[in-house]
C-alpha cells in the first residue's frame, strides 16, 4: 500500500500574474528556456534544480515558501488558505 506524503506545489504562476510577466520576460529575467517558463507557471514541472529555485528567489526578491508550497495529504488548502 503506498503513502501518501502529500505534494509540493510550484507557485510561480502566481508570482508571475502578480508582476504582470509573460512567459518570455520570465525567461529573459531568468535565463530559463521558454518551455520551462511556461510548465513553471502552469504548475507542471515535476521536478526543480536548486540553481531554477534559486534564480526565481533572486528574480521575485521573495522566500523560498513563497515558490514552492507543501500540500499535506487530504487537504485542498492553498498558502491563502492559512488561519
Amino acid at each position: 500500500m503506498a503513502r501518501d506524503f502529500g505534494t509540493i506545489k510550484v507557485m510561480v504562476g502566481d508570482l508571475v500574474k502578480q508582476r504582470g510577466l509573460s512567459a518570455s520576460e520570465l525567461s529573459d529575467l531568468t535565463g530559463l528556456s521558454r518551455p520551462t517558463c511556461y510548465k513553471l507557471m502552469r504548475g507542471q514541472i515535476r521536478r526543480i534544480e536548486l540553481s531554477t529555485l534559486a534564480r526565481l528567489v533572486h528574480l521575485f526578491e521573495v522566500p523560498v515558501g513563497s515558490i514552492l508550497w507543501y500540500q499535506e495529504p487530504g487537504k485542498d488548502s492553498g498558502p491563502g488558505d492559512i488561519g
